[in-house]
């Protein structure tokens, strides 16, 4: 009992002495800055001519989302590789479960992925950007355009701006997702002492990541 008295007096400390930061892509050192994975898209259409679409979209997320400075953009060849070896590159529909435990082989905290469609002349895409840590969708959204490059641009563009907005409502989050997966990697290999300092880290950015809090509390058991 007097054990987790102490632990909990311990995190209250840390809370207050540090508060809860908050920071701007700019002041953030690149090994802090959110990991960003952006998946192959799903084509539900039976015209195989829009099948380039799959990469192509991904490719142009890539490129657009690469820009903020906030952001680490997951790289289109560890991409293929995950894909690859675990056998994911033909599958269909991705369901939130599977793009968790996709997120996490990438090293990433956010994820966007879905799947497109043609309607006459236009194409409708249907994302969701997911947080890797929760598996909450932070946002999901239909957007459609003209199936041309000028559109297809121009909706990408949105949609990006539409992830940078919600990078910048969770930041606190993402960059405490970040700390504590250092964390974890740290204690997986038998560093107990950086592992703290990752989780002591994660709750100065947002003093209510659960996951911070309970390992933190372990290392201190």
């Amino acid at each position: 009992m007097l054990r987790n008295v102490v632990l909990v007096l311990l995190l209250s400390l840390l809370i207050c002495s540090c508060g809860s930061k908050t920071y701007t892509g700019e002041s953030l050192g690149d090994e802090e800055k959110i990991i960003v994975g952006v998946l192959y898209f799903e084509r539900n259409s039976n015209n195989e001519a829009l099948e380039p679409y799959r990469t192509g979209l991904t490719d142009m997320f890539i490129t657009k989302l690469q820009n903020m400075p906030e952001l680490r953009v997951v790289e289109r060849e560890k991409l293929d590789k995950i894909m690859g070896e675990f056998e994911l590159s033909e599958m269909g529909a991705i369901d939130p479960e599977t793009a968790q435990k996709i997120g996490r082989l990438l090293g990433a905290q956010a994820l966007y992925y879905g799947s497109f469609t043609a309607m006459g002349n236009q194409i409708c895409l249907n994302g969701h950007f997911t947080r890797v840590e929760t598996g909450e969708f932070l946002f999901s959204s239909d957007n459609l355009c003209e199936l041309s490059d000028k559109n297809l641009f121009k909706m990408v563009d949105k949609v990006s701006k539409d992830i940078g907005t919600k990078i910048k409502a969770n930041h606190k989050e993402l960059v405490a997702d970040l700390l504590y997966s250092k964390g974890k990697t740290a204690e997986e290999n038998n560093d107990n002492e950086n592992a703290l300092q990752y989780y002591q880290k994660a709750l100065m950015y947002c003093p209510s990541h659960s996951s911070s809090q309970k390992a933190f509390a372990r290392l201190n058991s």
